[in-house]
């Protein structure tokens, strides 16, 4: 599959932003690997740019520094909930249903 990405290093972005908003919070690397599980190298790799994390990773420095990212659809013609719903339970992990938004 072809590599559709306009700007194949808007990663970069997303990690600096959790970057400033760890420092923002006052979080260090040292606690954030903690949380993590991550060495607090690879955190400073990762925070210094030298190392693109893969989404498992990035997602586990994220749930350190308490942060969520969600998906929008900037139509609105899909109901998330629902899709979401319907993912976490292939994965058997959502017996319980969301709310209606």
């Amino acid at each position: 599959m072809q590599n559709s990405n306009p700007n194949p290093k808007s990663w970069q972005v997303l990690v600096l932003l959790l970057k400033e908003i760890a420092k923002q919070k006052g979080i260090t690397q040292e606690e954030i690997a903690q949380l993590s599980g991550i060495t607090q190298t690879n955190i400073s790799r990762i925070f210094s740019l030298r190392y693109k994390p893969r989404l498992d990773t990035f997602l586990s420095v994220a749930g350190a520094i308490k942060v969520n990212f969600f998906l929008e659809d900037k139509e609105n013609s899909s109901e998330l909930n629902k899709a979401m719903e319907s993912a976490m339970e292939q994965l058997g992990r959502r017996p319980d249903k969301l709310n209606k938004n």
